[in-house]
């Protein structure tokens, strides 16, 4: 009988895994940046900016509350009881466009948040301004991903799962729209908005494994992001000519 259960083990083990290999998860979504803005909206309207040129620009990725995808599930920051999770682990082409971006005239540095200045519990922009001022930052810019699934037009939103048998043959369409807004660390006051959208699609007839669909949302959100930025360059260069003085 001993025999028997070993034997049944690594089989049973073997079945599970491989059921659960075969189910892909869609990410978590996004942030509706506006929201969590400071509540008092006579204060709000008040505000005035601050930042002196040239500037240093803070950089902050947000997400839903505990968000997670299929590449960044264990690496996500999710140490927080607030109103969104901070993504600190970035993708290549993310880093590329920051950088890039830190090359336009009047911003002296743009850096992405470092884990130890974030506070524990983060509920508004007010808490991850006080993070950026740690940082020397005049400017406040947060992103956020919005990413949809859509098989043979049926949607998948945040959070869905479906099988990888399931998408046999099918068209898989994974779009992305990213926001951003560019805040004054000191006042809270708002530069601007900027927003894109990208979508890729592929016939399904070969995937066998997560990371085949999870590598369309990678460059689904990676276009988006490329495309957000050329409209934060266009942002900036309004807010330099208006603010320089």
């Amino acid at each position: 009988m001993k025999l028997k259960t070993q034997l049944f083990l690594p089989i049973f083990v073997s079945l599970v895994l491989g059921s659960c290999s075969t189910k892909y998860v869609t990410p978590g979504g996004d942030v509706k940046i506006s929201e969590l803005a400071d509540e008092d909206i006579s204060k709000v309207l008040a505000n005035k900016p601050t930042a002196e040129f040239p500037v240093t620009i803070a950089v902050a990725r947000i997400q839903a509350p505990k968000y997670s995808n299929f590449r960044y599930s264990r690496n996500i920051d999710q140490t927080n009881n607030g109103n969104f999770t901070m993504i600190l682990t970035r993708d290549a082409t993310e880093e590329k466009q920051i950088q890039e971006l830190g090359k336009l005239k009047g911003i002296q540095q743009i850096s992405p948040f470092n884990r130890l200045l974030l506070p524990y519990n983060y509920k508004t922009i007010k808490d991850l301004r006080l993070a950026a001022a740690k940082m020397k930052a005049q400017m406040l810019l947060v992103y956020t991903f919005d990413t949809e699934f859509s098989v043979d037009a049926k949607n998948y939103g945040p959070q869905n799962v479906f099988a990888l048998g399931y998408l046999k043959n099918k068209e898989v369409k994974v779009r992305t729209t990213s926001s951003a807004a560019l805040f004054d660390v000191q006042t809270e006051y708002l530069y601007g908005l900027a927003e894109a959208t990208d979508e890729v699609e592929k016939k399904s007839n070969i995937w066998k494994e997560n990371q085949d669909v999870d590598n369309l949302r990678i460059e689904s959100e990676n276009k988006s992001f490329e495309k957000l930025s050329k409209e934060i360059a266009k942002m900036w260069d309004g807010i330099y000519l208006e603010y320089k003085k």
